[in-house]
């Protein structure tokens, strides 16, 4: 193309013009995207400043707060957990149930939150006591920490001094500071109770048996149990794990005919599960036993008959029937298993004269029930699509669940590895349980 000819000035033209329309284009484009990330820019900060106002009118008594918003505060502040928990007992409408789920959700301790609330005594009485007793303290514990500590106000615990068994002159005797407790105020009884009924157990007193373990009445403060079964005490954690996100499978009335089926599903799927298990003294069951445990899952304890009006009809009918169940595993598996849930559920039709005194029996020798808050229906029906979209629904949304199926289910191993798949894939982490997992219960200290 010759310089000065017709075609060298359309090419020059068609040039002139591309750069015309191309080059404002690439700087508008610039320009957006610049103005763009400064507007989310602007947002952000608006959005933070915005709740930094919000945070500082809390901290200023200005506003009230949520649970939520302390938690942010703490999380931001880099106060203590004293601190945090004393400017928590300022405002009226924090609850402590949700105080305690927040702050867990920030990776504090129930050790730290209980050491914390107790040697400060930065929490009201009633507070405390709901903390405290969620997380498997004892009335009587709790007591011995007012008294040794002086954690919260005397005034807020009247009434749990009075359901410990302490009489006015007493509780008089305490404010005066003249009160002598049982055994120096050292008792530290494993008994655990509801903080929503009654704890009527009575006695503040104790004995203490050879293994360390110490005696409580039955409801009518009759006698203690501690001459049945010597050998059925274990060591109850001093803290629970609760974990986030977290799925327990649990199989409860076998061995059956489905439980090698059940195992080779759970092992080709990398997912430790837990047992509640009905066993007999046969040699096949044991070897079931056996293998259970060797693939890593958790066995505890669901009853040796499964006959409810036989297990409730007292405390001792019902620690006979656990002790056969208890030393069945033990002598297949030489493990002395810390779980069990009871036939039914603990609360149930047949359970209601007996539970009470069952729990308090059983909780003082350390054991620990589980329930569940996840329902499959595989023995009530469902088919194999109900259970397999309702189970995942049911778990979702939830902070950590306990997924109750049978071991004797058929129904219930057909439709086991596709759910399994399909939570897998959504990314929750399965666990057996295990000694420390906080328990879920429908009556009992952790309800």
């Amino acid at each position: 193309m010759r310089f000065g000819s017709v075609e060298f000035f359309k090419a020059l033209i068609k040039t002139v013009l591309a750069i015309l329309f191309f080059v404002p284009l690439i700087i508008a484009v610039i320009l957006g995207v610049f103005l763009v990330k400064k507007n989310n820019d602007v947002k952000a900060l608006t959005e933070q400043n915005s709740e930094i106002s919000e945070l500082n009118g809390i901290l200023l008594g200005e506003k009230s707060g949520t649970a939520v918003d302390f938690r942010n505060i703490f999380e931001k502040s880099g106060v203590s957990y004293e601190e945090f928990l004393a400017l928590i007992n300022e405002k009226e409408n924090i609850d402590a149930e949700t105080l305690y789920n927040e702050m867990s959700k920030i990776g504090i301790s129930d050790a730290d939150i209980i050491a914390a609330a107790v040697s400060k005594g930065t929490l009201s009485g009633e507070s405390l006591y709901n903390i405290m007793t969620s997380n498997g303290i004892s009335d009587k514990d709790l007591l011995m920490a007012v008294i040794r500590r002086n954690g919260g106000s005397t005034d807020g615990f009247y009434s749990l001094l009075k359901s410990c068994g302490l009489s006015d002159s007493d509780i008089a005797k305490l404010v005066a500071g003249t009160y002598d407790p049982p055994n120096g105020g050292n008792d530290t009884s494993n008994t655990s109770d509801n903080s929503d009924t009654e704890n009527s157990q009575g006695d503040t007193s104790s004995d203490v048996n050879s293994s360390g373990n110490t005696s409580s009445p039955n409801v009518s403060g009759e006698h203690s149990y501690e001459a049945l079964y010597p050998d059925m005490y274990v060591d109850a954690p001093e803290s629970y794990v609760r974990e986030e996100g977290t799925i327990y499978m649990t199989f409860d009335d076998g061995p059956s005919q489905y439980t090698y089926s059940i195992l080779y599903t759970l092992k080709n799927r990398n997912v430790k599960a837990t047992f509640f298990v009905v066993p007999n003294r046969s040699e096949a069951c044991a070897e079931t036993l056996r293998q259970i445990a060797a693939d890593g899952h958790a066995i505890g304890v669901h009853s040796a008959s499964h006959e409810y009006e036989k297990i409730y009809a007292s405390v001792e009918a019902f620690l006979e029937d656990f002790h056969e169940a208890w030393d069945i595993i033990y002598q297949a598996t030489g493990q002395k298993t810390q779980i069990f849930r009871f036939p039914g559920g603990s609360k149930n039709d047949y359970d209601v004269a007996t539970r009470d005194a069952i729990i308090a029996e059983m909780t003082r020798r350390g054991f620990r029930y589980f329930d569940w808050n996840v329902e499959s229906g595989d023995i009530a029906g469902k088919t194999w699509t109900e259970m397999y979209n309702s189970i995942p629904t049911d778990i979702e949304g939830k902070f950590r669940s306990f997924v109750l199926m049978h071991d004797t289910s058929k129904g219930g191993l057909y439709v086991l590895d596709d759910v399994l798949k399909v939570l897998i894939n959504a990314g929750y982490k399965f666990d057996r349980i295990n000694n420390d997992t906080q328990p879920v219960q429908f009556v009992g200290p952790f309800a």
